[in-house]
């Protein structure tokens, strides 16, 4: 007699493998999401393509091959080689769903081994990765690397990560991942003085732009409005001196901030790592932590796109409540803001743009900045190569995406980039270290911090 629970699952896998196979189905191999593909753009590999992927997910689905457990190593290899940007989702015509591809990635997160002939080596060991979404880790690693990176200053120059780029493999990973580690300024004080500087060159090349502009503000904020403050990993350890100017224009803008006790990391890092235990343990947390601003109306913001998007995934509440930074600016009536004579290029984190369908709101907000002249890039939008965990991974490939994603902004003539995802500005500060070391890039929430100081600078004494 045969086993009931090993003929249920039979069935439900069966079912699950319907389910996909009609999913698939709405794929007309048109091809029209391969240019938006980064790593298809990358290695020109049309396995490392959506269009191929779902090939690959559609001939294991017809082997059976997924429901009896054997998944060949390259397919594992070709999925987990997917950033996980989305692009391909928004590129569609057909509406294919991203989903397709998140079921490959979960099989090769589960199954592929990091001894599996032909795997990557990642740039970092394992054990380190898997403590990067712990707060005390990331700021040991944040000083050990500005240590780092001032001692290299001195002793090879400025120009260290261009000197050094060239060298042995493993150095130059390290290299790499110094360059890359995510900062922006800790003091008021230096912020102010970097974009004093760039607005004084920016208005001695180019009169027009210092023509006196109105004054911009919205109207159409909620008084009052009740701010949950979703602290995250990176931005919290990394970056605090711009999670406090954030909560400053929070505060200017009338909102009501609280910080939830016992909150913890969203949980990203650990899914795209393949540890869903971990994750599951992280969401836990956090509902428990907000459960009690959420039952009094608060919303709750994330400045990090990466977090943002992974905390809707949440569902439920969250889906509904939570809103990113820059978002919730878009829609705050903001303090006047002054005069800032800069040419300003804005990178689209994947997981605002594609994640949450967030375009129009940060260009919206640049341009309420008087003086300011908003430029736009070839390829806004494709994956810079960061990808969290991804690009510790596939170091080679995030590199080469990097500085393609670099080449773009800086071809904009832009003074200064700006984006809204910490993992990307590392990224791309890295990249720029290496192809265009004069152009800086900064959090956007700095930037309207700064554009507020400025107004009040000008006002009466």
């Amino acid at each position: 007699m045969p086993d009931p629970r090993a003929t249920a699952t039979v069935t439900a896998a069966s079912a699950e493998g319907r389910q996909l196979d009609d999913l698939l189905r709405q794929c007309v191999q048109c091809g029209l999401c391969l240019p938006h593909c980064a790593t298809w753009l990358a290695t020109g590999n049309e396995v490392q393509s959506p269009r191929g992927r779902l090939l690959l997910l559609g001939e294991l689905l017809r082997s059976t091959g997924m429901e009896s457990g054997s998944v060949p190593v390259p397919f594992l290899q070709a999925f987990d080689q997917c950033i996980g940007c989305r692009a391909c989702e928004a590129a569609c015509p057909s509406g294919v769903p991203f989903s397709l591809l998140e079921h490959g990635q979960r099989q090769a997160a589960a199954r592929l081994s990091d001894r599996a002939a032909g795997a990557p080596k990642p740039a970092v060991p394992g054990a380190v990765l898997r403590r990067m979404d712990r707060p005390g880790w990331l700021r040991f690693l944040s000083l050990t690397a500005g240590l780092a990176r001032g001692l290299l200053e001195v002793v090879v120059g400025k120009a260290w990560r261009r000197r050094l780029d060239a060298g042995p493999a493993g150095a130059g990973q390290l290299v790499r991942l110094l360059g890359s580690m995510p900062a922006s300024p800790r003091a008021d004080e230096d912020l102010s003085h970097m974009l004093d500087k760039l607005c004084g060159r920016r208005t001695g090349m180019d009169g027009r732009l210092a023509q006196d502009v109105p004054v911009q503000t919205r109207d159409h904020s909620e008084p009052g409005l009740r701010v949950a403050f979703f602290n995250g990993c990176a931005n919290a350890a990394l970056m605090p001196g711009t999670s406090r100017r954030f909560r400053d224009l929070l505060g200017w803008a009338g909102c009501r901030v609280e910080e939830p006790f016992f909150q913890d990391c969203c949980g990203a890092l650990a899914s795209h790592t393949g540890r869903p235990g971990r994750a599951a343990e992280l969401e836990a947390r956090n509902r428990k932590a907000f459960s009690g601003a959420l039952e009094t109306g608060a919303v709750i913001v994330a400045e990090a796109a990466g977090c943002g998007h992974e905390l809707r995934n949440y569902g439920g509440d969250f889906d509904e409540n939570v809103i990113d930074a820059v978002v919730l600016l878009a829609g705050l009536d903001l303090p006047p803001l002054g005069r800032v004579p800069l040419r300003v290029v804005y990178h689209d984190p994947c997981h605002a743009r594609h994640g949450q369908g967030i375009i129009t709101e940060p260009r919206r907000l640049l341009a309420a900045i008087p003086g300011l002249e908003l430029v736009e890039p070839e390829e806004p939008e494709v994956c810079c190569g960061s990808g969290g965990a991804w690009g510790l991974r596939y170091p080679e490939i995030s590199g080469g995406l990097g500085r393609r994603k670099a080449a773009n902004l800086a071809a904009t003539g832009a003074d200064l980039v700006v984006t809204s995802n910490p993992g990307c500005l590392g990224q791309i500060a890295d990249a720029l270290l290496l192809d265009a070391p004069d152009l800086p890039i900064l959090p956007l929430t700095d930037l309207i911090w700064y554009a507020v100081q400025q107004a009040r600078k000008s006002l009466p004494d």
